[in-house]
């Protein structure tokens, strides 16, 4: 939105600017260039010269010579004709009398009468101009009416790029909103709402996962959940028919144990319903891997499986929350040791500008096509075990790696030749020793 109300700003004031400079220039350009005097300066010139002339001609004897010779040279014409040849309304009259100067106005052209007293005559005037608008005033409406067309128009020219986009973000929406989840708008670097349409994509993701999550749970719940219940009702009918206290107790623990079992799934699923970004605020702190890991690995020893840890030779910090980081490496610690015949191997590795943690078994390993599949909810390998837990672990890790920035993947082991699950930093601080 920054971008936006930057950007219009700075276009009507560039707008305002630079066509008001444009008109400015050439409306002086065009009044220089205009030599041609206006009408009221070439009447007030006119009504000098008459004043002179009428006052010359009273004064001396009328010469019809001179009169001649001025009608000859000029476009005003002049002539002299008796008082009484003269008639005007009485309204006109008393001023002319009065004034002995007279300017009247008709189609053909603005005339000036003078009167001469002494020889008892009346000069005439006659031009050809007319009273018109006022040309300067017409010019400044020009003016304004091309500047806020230039405006509008420049205006235009911005926003249509933001109304296509407007509309595209609109009809992304419409279809989104119709159930067409795939929907994303396409960024581009010059967008005037470029943050707004990332918000949008990345609200997309986050619903289409909340609904894929949503249909995969229904569905292995549903899965999950018969077996237990199954053998629940199972056992309360035998127990109904059974007296046998030995057998009423071997049935009274099995019971007990599809209880719990249907409780861990539950708290599981509640774990994994937890870990929404929007639920959370995570405490994050540096972390010295080395030191973090070392004390992390030795709670997790096994009789079975034996854990080894490759530390790096300096120190390296990142920026994580200590409890999400711990609950995806004794996830991925879990799910090695589940699966490793007897070793499992722990290794700090620094390539780039990212840091790797690798947890490596010596189990069956994970085939690269099933890679993508097993870090869903419920979702098991081809060598998961009957009775190794629901298939959650990889998916809380993963889900955690989503919004914690350590993020999971998952390959080959080339020295125990199992499964490798790594946790990739990209932000990072080491320091030598």
């Amino acid at each position: 939105m920054k971008k936006l109300i930057a950007s219009l700003v700075l276009v009507v004031l560039a707008s305002i600017a630079s066509l008001g400079w444009s008109i400015s220039e050439f409306a002086n350009l065009q009044g220089s260039d205009t030599q041609a005097l206006t009408t009221v300066e070439h009447l007030r010139a006119l009504k000098l010269i008459g004043a002179a002339l009428a006052k010359s001609l009273d004064n001396d004897q009328a010469d019809g010579s001179f009169i001649d010779s001025w009608n000859l040279s000029n476009s005003e014409k002049l002539s002299l004709v008796a008082e009484t040849e003269f008639i005007l309304p009485s309204s006109l009259q008393s001023q002319f009398n009065t004034e002995a100067s007279l300017l009247l106005e008709s189609a053909e052209g603005i005339s000036l009468h003078y009167l001469l007293p002494n020889t008892g005559q009346v000069l005439n005037i006659s031009t050809k101009l007319v009273t018109s608008t006022d040309d300067s005033l017409s010019l400044n409406k020009l003016y304004t009416m091309i500047f806020y067309v230039g405006v509008v128009a420049i205006l235009l020219l911005w926003v249509s790029p933001l109304i296509r986009q407007l509309l595209n973000l609109s009809q992304t929406a419409k279809a989104f909103g119709m159930g067409e989840l795939g929907q994303r708008i396409t960024l581009n670097k010059t967008s005037y709402i470029g943050s707004i349409e990332t918000e949008f994509n990345r609200m997309a993701d986050r619903i289409q996962q909340l609904v894929d999550d949503n249909k995969l749970l229904s569905r292995a719940v549903s899965h999950d959940l018969k077996t237990p219940i199954a053998r629940l009702r199972f056992g309360i009918e035998v127990l109904e028919e059974n007296q046998n206290e030995q057998l009423r107790e071997k049935y009274f623990q099995r019971l007990n144990r599809d209880l719990d079992t249907m409780e861990e799934l539950v708290m599981t699923l509640l774990s994994y319903a937890r870990l929404d970004q929007a639920n959370i605020q995570p405490e994050i702190q540096p972390i010295e891997l080395n030191a973090w890991l070392e004390q992390k690995l030795s709670e997790h020893n096994s009789a079975a499986c034996s854990v080894s840890f490759v530390p790096l030779p300096q120190p390296v910090i990142v920026n994580s929350d200590p409890k999400y980081l711990s609950m995806q490496v004794s996830n991925l610690l879990n799910n090695a040791q589940g699966f490793g015949q007897s070793k499992v191997q722990v290794l700090l590795v620094v390539e780039a500008d990212q840091v790797w943690i690798h947890i490596d078994d010596d189990g069956p390993g994970i085939d690269a096509e099933e890679a993508e599949q097993i870090i869903k909810p419920f979702v098991r390998g081809k060598q998961s075990r009957d009775n190794s837990g629901h298939g959650m672990g990889l998916a809380i890790v993963s889900r955690i790696g989503f919004w914690m920035g350590s993020t999971l993947a998952i390959g080959h082991a080339p020295t125990l030749g199992g499964a490798r699950m790594s946790l990739r930093f990209t932000s990072f601080k080491g320091s030598e020793k």
